[in-house]
Formats: C-alpha cells, structure tokens, sequence
C-alpha cells in the first residue's frame, strides 16, 4: 500500500494541471519528496493516477458507509450524509479545477471498475437501511430508491452552483422520496 504519501496534495495537483499534463516532478514538490521515491513507489504517473483514484473511491466510500450507519440520525439524513461523502463534497473542487471538465469527461468515458464496484456497495447499503428503517411504503422500491438516489446525486453535483446548494437539495429530494 502506498499510505507513505498523503493523498490530498496529489489529487489537488491532478486538478490543477489536468491528468495530461501533470508530470511526476509536480507531484513530488506538492508532497515534498523526491520525483524518484515515487517513481519507486508507483512505476509510473499512470500507476500513481491510478492509486490516487482508488484510493479517493475507498475514502468516498468509508464515508459513506459510516454515514448509513449513524442509527441517532434520521433516514433521510443518513441517505444524504453517505450520498454527500460519495460526491457532493467533491463538487466544489472539482467545479474550481480549470481541469474539472477533462476530469468529468475522462471519468465519464471510462469509469473505472472500482467505481462500480463501490457504488454497488453502496448501493446495497441504502437499500438495506431503506428496508430497515423506511416507511412500509418503500421498503418494496428500496432498491429502485437507493439507485435513483444515487444517480440524483451524481446529476446534482454537475446542475448546482455549490456544495451547499447541493446539500439543500439532496436533503429535500431524500425526504421526500423516503417519506412516502
């Protein structure tokens, strides 16, 4: 695993200068470590790009999760807790990038495995906490819910101005989707 280098820095240099154009000796000064122990490290800035976007999936995702599972919370908030930690907090770096939309296009094209994989999990967690703690009128849509949910979100990070748009809404979409 490569935990010796901190992720925030490497993530905020791809955003500043693209996926393209960012070259191994940029992130090395933005970690403050030489361009070789991350050629030794990762091999290449393809394997580096690689780590940091699983590793921002596994993050996203912990979040996520842990949010689902806050049992003093209410539903609807639980579910717009994990959707925000799954991408409503990337909005507003990802809208300041002057990359942002490469960033989207690339992600849009190919998004990798990992993602899907994730976002099935957490998928699959909404649903269970729907079932769980939903009205009875939900819990037979908790699944087609958890997805629309999910796919609200991921539309909603690109139609508002800010995050706290972005919370506003998902929080009125939420509760009254799950109030029903």
């Amino acid at each position: 695993m490569n935990d010796a280098f901190p992720l925030d820095p490497v993530v905020a240099t791809f955003a500043r200068y693209g996926l393209r154009r960012t070259s191994m000796t940029d992130v090395a000064q933005a970690l403050g470590v030489s361009r070789q122990s991350l050629y030794n490290r990762f091999g290449s800035k393809n394997a580096l790009a690689g780590w940091a976007v699983q590793a921002l999936i596994d993050r996203s995702l912990a979040e996520a999760l842990r949010a689902i599972e806050q049992p003093a919370r209410t539903l609807p908030d639980r579910l717009a807790d994990a959707l925000d930690a799954w991408v409503g907090r990337h909005r507003d770096a990802l809208h300041a990038s002057p990359h942002g939309v490469e960033i989207v296009a690339v992600m849009q094209r190919h998004p990798p495995e990992a993602v899907r994989i994730a976002e099935r999990r957490l998928v699959a967690a909404m649903t269970e906490a729907i079932r769980l703690s939903g009205p009875g009128s939900a819990v037979p849509r908790a699944g087609s819910m958890a997805q629309a949910l999910c796919w609200t979100a991921r539309g909603l990070v690109h139609a508002v101005p800010d995050h706290a748009t972005f919370r506003r809404q998902l929080d009125h979409i939420t509760g009254a989707l799950v109030a029903r």
